[in-house]
């Protein structure tokens, strides 16, 4: 076979809390074919590595969960295109469980207990623009990478039982938290509760930083973090 009908990448194996790097060659289906690096994985378990643990969620409305690290960057697992010679490996930014498989629950935990009161439900209300430009979020978690805020995660992990999420917040969180506010749906009381939450995640670490970056392209830092900041400013003592 032609050298040019294949690409080499590494995948990043990881079992029993060690590390294994495993060179494997992706066979493509046409000269000019550019992978996208769920397209490898996938291969890659039905050629040579059949217990090689990675999660997607297409056609199963689970988008997201495919996010990997490509060259040590978070990627969207079927939308990132490989090169040759790539390193393919797990999220660094979250707890490894097997392989490229890693834990998710302790972000969605940060919202257990979370109240929010509603102001009706009148349907002909319209929500804002922002609003439904925060619904393009996918959960990749890839904006938790390189997040002060998250970071201070990574030395208080505590998965046992009882436990009720990351204790500091991160920019997903914070979103989920600004589409709360940006609901018409949502009463006073329960825009004050989103803010006294994103407080309570440590949102004044967000007052410097450069910003942060969504794996979809959604503008974290104009549309969530600085009009969450700006109305802690007002309502509490940030």
């Amino acid at each position: 076979m032609s050298n040019n009908n294949l690409l080499t990448v590494h995948i990043v194996t990881f079992r029993d809390g060690k590390k294994d790097t495993v060179p494997f060659s992706y066979i493509k289906r046409e000269e000019k074919e550019k992978p996208m690096a769920l397209d490898v994985l996938m291969q890659a378990q039905s050629e040579k590595i059949p217990d090689l643990a990675f999660r997607y969620g297409c056609r199963a409305r689970n988008c997201g969960v495919c996010t990997i690290n490509i060259n040590d960057k978070p990627r969207v697992a079927c939308r990132a295109r490989v090169k040759d010679g790539d390193k393919l490996s797990a999220l660094s930014t979250l707890p490894k469980l097997s392989d490229l498989v890693v834990r998710r629950d302790g972000i969605a935990r940060q919202m257990k207990g979370l109240k929010i009161p509603s102001a009706g439900n009148d349907l002909n209300i319209d929500a804002p623009e922002e609003y439904h430009e925060l619904t393009a979020c996918i959960e990749c978690y890839a904006c938790l990478d390189k997040c002060p805020m998250h970071a201070k995660n990574i030395d208080n992990e505590s998965f046992g039982e009882g436990f009720s999420g990351y204790k500091y917040g991160n920019p997903f969180s914070l979103l989920k938290l600004e589409r709360i506010c940006l609901d018409p749906l949502t009463s006073d009381k329960g825009k004050e509760a989103a803010l006294q939450k994103a407080i309570d995640l440590d949102l004044k670490t967000c007052l410097d930083c450069p910003g942060c970056k969504c794996g979809v392209g959604i503008d974290l830092k104009g549309k969530v973090i600085k009009p969450l900041l700006e109305k802690a400013k007002k309502r509490f003592d940030l």
